[in-house]
């Protein structure tokens, strides 16, 4: 696996931090010498919809589990729909 990948932002759950069309620099091995922290941005596998990946941001992290926001909550499909992710679900910390 290669340790960096650009991704393009789609939609704007990710504003003001990021916007629609915005390329982003995601750290594929960034997790893999320590665990991901409250307030890391991540790129990460959505839950139910196969081969779908989203840009968010960790905001609570229990027992295990990762609570992912957008920043723009009115236009933000997260855990507050699809709740916690696991750690083998978050693929990179964004740059």
């Amino acid at each position: 696996m290669k340790q960096f990948a650009d991704v393009l932002v789609s939609g704007d759950s990710m504003l003001p931090t990021l916007k629609n069309g915005d390329s982003v620099r995601v750290d594929m091995k960034a997790y893999a010498t320590h665990q991901p922290q409250v307030d890391d941005i991540v790129l990460v596998r959505h839950p139910f919809v196969k081969d779908m990946c989203m840009v968010k941001r960790i905001t609570v992290i229990k027992d295990g589990r990762y609570v992912v926001r957008g920043d723009n909550p009115r236009a933000s499909t997260d855990s507050r729909s699809f709740g916690s992710l696991a750690l083998s679900q978050i693929l990179g910390r964004i740059c």
